[in-house]
């Protein structure tokens, strides 16, 4: 869905329970389209707000609030498998997509369906990075459609990985780049977040102050 005036807790409202889920019948991740005119600045601002309003929405519904294992602004073209983020094993993946001219495409694969439908034994198996034909997660897997490259963008999933302690189901994510071009970028946000009982206020605002007032863009 597209956002020209972005109302954050509307956002954060939107896609909850489609992220934060319980069962397969929600998909684990939701896109938004933020449309053009907004600066990077304000976008990162937007993506520390969703953070927020995200914590206290889990800290309703389960008791635990949101908090960085990190955030960070890189320039990436890079191929890679299916596979979850290296985060704690309750844990959610903001990606914020700044405009770009390179092409990519997002590939969500729900793990968790695969189980109950063709391999139950796939989560006491489960590894980090999808290690198995493609084709056993092809019935599984969403294509995100082409972004606007013109446009910024956020996907955020649950990471989560099939462990007792995980009280949401997570999915797979992989990224593809249809056309490299070094000569130009594609410059991706990155946030994971970990579902925790710890207060982490003041760690987080260090980060979140660091990241806004960064100009460092990662390779």
């Amino acid at each position: 869905m597209e956002n020209t005036d972005v109302s954050i807790e509307k956002l954060a409202q939107q896609c909850f329970h489609a992220v934060f889920r319980t069962d397969t019948d929600k998909p684990g991740y939701y896109h938004f389209d933020l449309g053009k005119n907004r600066t990077p600045l304000e976008f990162r601002t937007i993506l520390t707000g969703l953070k927020k309003e995200l914590s206290k929405l889990s800290e309703t519904n389960f008791g635990k609030k949101l908090s960085y294992h990190w955030l960070v602004r890189f320039d990436q073209q890079v191929n890679t498998p299916f596979h979850v983020d290296n985060a704690a094993h309750q844990s959610f993946l903001l990606l914020g997509y700044e405009p770009s001219v390179i092409e990519s495409e997002l590939h969500i694969a729900d793990y968790h369906a695969l189980a109950k439908e063709k391999d139950k034994d796939y989560l006491a198996n489960f590894t980090p990075v999808f290690k198995e034909n493609e084709s056993l997660l092809a019935p599984f897997t969403t294509k995100l459609k082409s972004f606007d490259k013109e446009a910024y963008h956020i996907v955020i999933m649950n990471n989560s990985t099939p462990k007792l302690s995980a009280e949401t189901l997570g999915v797979y994510h992989k990224a593809v780049i249809v056309e490299q071009d070094f000569s130009k970028s594609r410059i991706v946000n990155s946030m994971v977040l970990n579902m925790t009982s710890e207060e982490k206020h003041i760690e987080d605002q260090e980060r979140e102050e660091n990241y806004l007032n960064t100009t460092v863009i990662s390779k």
